[in-house]
């Protein structure tokens, strides 16, 4: 087993914006295919109101969460495969973005995801 070390200054770091919100924008669609729209702009918008920490800050768009280490490790394992598969680096946010994207329409059918 190897831990994942982040490649620096190579053609793997760069990527331009479109790149880098792929599985953002592919979990987006997802959510929006499987979701109500609304609910998830509703719930979006409710996060974003938490996140707000000062008057006229437009948005937040990030947040930290905590997770555990055995998480931790699969999605190091993932961007290492990524890396090593494409030649391209994925962000742990990438990653988690790839995993929920492809796993939400199985998620939802579950008895209790549904709506």
């Amino acid at each position: 087993m190897t831990i994942y070390n982040r490649p620096v200054k190579t053609a793997a770091t760069r990527k331009g914006e479109k790149a880098r919100r792929r599985w953002s924008t592919a979990l987006r669609s997802s959510a929006f295919r499987h979701l109500s729209p609304v609910e998830v702009m509703l719930n979006e918008e409710a996060a974003i109101g938490d996140l707000r920490q000062h008057p006229g800050q437009e948005r937040a768009a990030w947040t930290t969460m905590r997770v555990r280490i055995d998480q931790a490790a699969l999605l190091d394992l993932l961007r290492q495969r990524h890396l090593r598969n494409t030649g391209k680096e994925l962000s742990r946010a990438e990653a988690l973005a790839a995993i929920m994207s492809d796993g939400l329409e199985a998620l939802v059918n579950r008895d209790e995801f549904r709506a």
